[in-house]
C-alpha cells in the first residue's frame, strides 16, 4: 500500500473542514441571505486582496507552476496539466452543457430592490454560475504547490489559500457558496488523481 503523503493529508484535512463550514452555512441560510451576509462585509482593503487573490488562483499562480516544473521537476509537469485538464473540462461542461442556465448572484438577483455592492474594476459575469472554475483551479493547483514543498505546514497554508480563493468569488458577487464548494472537489480530486496514478514515477 502507498504510504500517503503528508503534505496531501494536511491539505486534504482543511479541504473538508472548508467544505463542512460551506455546507453548514448553506443549509442555515437561504441563497439571498448567504449572498447579503458576505456583501456585508465590504472595506477597500478586502477589495483589493481579494480581487489579487481570485485573479492569482485562476491564472497568475497556475503559470507559474508550469514554470516551476518545466525547469525544476519536469516529471511532474504531465500529470500536472493533465489534472489542469481534466478539471478544467469538468467544469467547463458543468457550466455549458449540464447546468447551462445556472444564473450567477447578480442576474438571480436582478428582479430584488436591494443595491448589492459590487467591488468596482469587477466585470460581473451573470450565466454560467455552476460550479466556480476559479475554486476548481484553486485547489487543484495550490495541492501541487503542497506537495512539491512536502510539508505538512505548507499542505494547510496551501490549502487556506485555496480557501480564500472561493470566498473572494462570492465576495466578488461571482459565485453562490455552492459552486465554490463543488468546484473545491472538482479540483483537489483531478489533482489527486493524477498525483497517486504518477505517483511511482514523480515520488521525491
Amino acid at each position: 500500500m502507498k504510504r500517503l503523503n503528508g503534505a496531501w493529508v494536511a491539505y486534504c484535512i482543511v479541504f473538508l473542514l472548508f467544505e463542512i463550514v460551506v455546507a453548514r452555512y448553506i443549509a442555515a441560510f437561504d441563497r439571498f441571505d448567504q449572498m447579503r451576509i458576505v456583501n456585508n462585509w465590504h472595506a477597500y482593503h478586502l477589495d483589493y486582496f481579494f480581487r489579487v487573490l481570485t485573479f492569482a488562483g485562476e491564472l497568475l499562480i497556475p503559470v507559474l507552476v508550469i514554470l516551476l516544473f518545466f525547469y525544476k521537476r519536469r516529471a511532474w509537469l504531465k500529470p500536472f496539466l493533465f489534472s489542469y485538464a481534466l478539471s478544467t473540462l469538468i467544469v467547463q461542461g458543468l457550466k455549458h452543457f449540464v447546468f447551462a442556465s445556472a444564473l450567477r448572484p447578480y442576474a438571480y438577483f436582478k428582479a430584488v430592490d436591494i443595491p448589492w455592492y459590487l467591488v468596482p474594476g469587477v466585470e460581473i459575469h451573470e450565466q454560467n454560475s455552476f460550479p466556480s472554475g476559479h475554486s476548481a483551479a484553486a485547489w487543484f493547483c495550490f495541492m501541487w504547490i503542497a506537495l512539491y514543498v512536502n510539508k505538512r505546514w505548507a499542505g494547510v497554508l496551501m490549502a487556506l489559500l485555496a480557501c480564500g480563493v472561493g470566498i473572494s468569488r462570492v465576495y466578488l458577487f461571482q459565485h453562490f457558496p455552492v459552486d465554490v464548494a463543488f468546484g473545491a472537489f472538482i479540483g483537489i480530486t483531478c489533482s489527486s488523481i493524477f498525483y497517486y496514478s504518477y505517483h511511482e514515477n514523480i515520488a521525491a
